[in-house]
């Protein structure tokens, strides 16, 4: 969509390096207080076979590597995320502590940006805690029945969904091999040498087909031509050989069973129910300022 450009005045183009600024030490403060957090958390050690890197006196153990591996995409190579949050952390150390020797804790303007910042450290930390304390463990199984129960007409799948059992090759022998394998209906399938299951694939989970033939659609396309239970002719892409056996299908607009869905019904019975304490909570604090005449909105 097109859209028209803005116009630019002259008390805009003037505000520009004030605006430059702002954004500079808005980063600034970021960097300060994400790394004021690491540096609390490290406790300088001698011993260089109790931290994965140091600078200066803050060091950067493995206990924090595994703690900030937890956020990370289970997809990425373990190696590679090990490697990406020594390198950042090593950076914003360097840019840290050269902020810290250059006398900008001091700033006014820093300083103002710190205590907005922690006001909304606080507040932030305040909300979690509350819904934390109220959710305790989740939705219970009656919530999320109930949830389901109420929107199954919006719960239609909007595209096909299979479970498969995928078996991949690196030559054409081997793989014509674990076809005749399928085809015995052996319950769990002999692979031959050179052969491996596509990972993750599971033949107990239901997948939405697009997403598991995105790298190799054409594989889509035989899988929408076999019936439950039937084998695909060995499928060749570039080097690589596969067999597909369809276990079983939920077609388009079909009602998946809770069963399919219920971590996914659960996340959003917990996003509901903390919408709904978050503004029970401020109503009641908002009650409890008028009544002690500590909150006036003119």
């Amino acid at each position: 969509m097109n859209r028209a450009l803005p116009t630019i005045d002259d008390d805009t183009v003037a505000a520009r390096p004030r605006v430059c600024r702002q954004i500079r030490l808005t980063m600034l403060v970021a960097l300060l207080v994400s790394m004021s957090v690491a540096v609390s958390a490290c406790t300088p050690d001698p011993e260089p076979s109790t931290y994965v890197a140091r600078v200066g006196d803050a060091l950067l153990t493995q206990a924090d590597i595994n703690s900030l591996l937890q956020d990370r995409s289970a997809m990425l190579d373990s190696a590679d995320a090990v490697s990406q949050i020594v390198e950042q952390w090593v950076t914003n150390e360097l840019l840290y502590q050269e902020a810290v020797d250059r006398g900008l804790r001091g700033d006014p303007e820093v300083q103002r940006l710190l205590a907005d910042n922690e006001r909304s450290v606080l507040i932030d930390a305040l909300v979690t805690r509350f819904l934390d304390d109220e959710l305790g463990d989740g939705p219970d199984e009656a919530a999320i029945q109930t949830y389901y129960e109420q929107h199954r007409d919006k719960l239609a799948l909007r595209e096909p969904f299979v479970r498969i059992r995928h078996l991949v090759y690196g030559n054409a022998d081997s793989a014509r091999a674990g076809l005749a394998a399928l085809e015995a209906s052996l319950l769990t399938p002999v692979i031959p040498s050179g052969g491996r299951l596509a990972s993750p694939v599971r033949d107990d989970v239901f997948y939405p087909q697009g997403q598991l033939f995105a790298a190799t659609p054409g594989l889509s396309q035989v899988v929408d031509r076999l019936d439950v239970g039937d084998v695909n002719p060995v499928f060749a892409v570039d080097s690589t050989f596969h067999v597909v056996q369809l276990l079983d299908r939920l077609d388009t607009g079909s009602v998946p069973t809770l069963d399919m869905i219920k971590d996914e019904i659960r996340g959003r019975v917990a996003i509901e129910t903390r919408k709904q304490l978050y503004a029970r909570q401020v109503q009641r604090l908002r009650t409890r300022a008028l009544a002690r005449e500590e909150l006036v909105v003119n």
